[in-house]
Parts: structure tokens; sequence; C-alpha cells
């Protein structure tokens, strides 16, 4: 078991934890504007699923937590869209029915 797949697989998994828990989101955001935001929250995201494809090494036990990680990282891409869809549609009806 060589160091650098695992350390490529540990980034993986702190960029998907970062990411995942919307920390990421929301930080980029705040920080670098919408678009921007935007646009860094994504590439990180990619550079994760990268980092994941780079530590797999065939026929080890690794093999599910680079392939987790990989998947984990490409699914947390669309978290901005399902973001919105959340404030746009459900939000503003929530504050029409209280008001």
């Amino acid at each position: 078991m060589s160091i650098i797949p695992t350390f490529f697989l540990s980034m993986s998994f702190f960029l998907l934890f970062f990411n995942g828990s919307a920390l990421g989101f929301i930080l980029f955001n705040e920080r670098f504007d919408s678009l921007f935001g935007y646009g860094f929250f994504i590439f990180t995201c990619l550079v994760g699923a990268v980092f994941a494809s780079i530590a797999e090494e065939p026929g080890t036990a690794k093999k599910f937590y680079c392939r987790y990680c990989l998947y984990g990282n490409l699914l947390v891409v669309f978290f901005p869209l399902y973001f919105h869809w959340v404030s746009d549609f459900i939000f503003p009806r929530l504050v029409e029915m209280f008001l």
C-alpha cells in the first residue's frame, strides 16, 4: 500500500465531506459571490473526483472507498441545482402561507 494513493484518497474524502455538508457551497457563495462561487464549488467537487480516480488501485481493498469518493464527489456537483430548486419553489410558498 503506497502513501501517494492514500494521500489522494484522503484529500478526496476531505473534499467530499467539505462540499457534501453544504459548508463548501455556503462559504464559496459568500466569499466569491454567486456565479464564481458556483464555479469554484463545482471545480472542487470535480477535483475530488479526479483525486479519487487517481487513488484507485485495481485489486486492493481500497477500491470500494475510491469508488465511494468518486461517485460521492460527482453527486455533490448537483447540490446547487437542488438548493436553488428548494429556495425557488418551497420557501416562497412557506412565506406566503404564513403571511
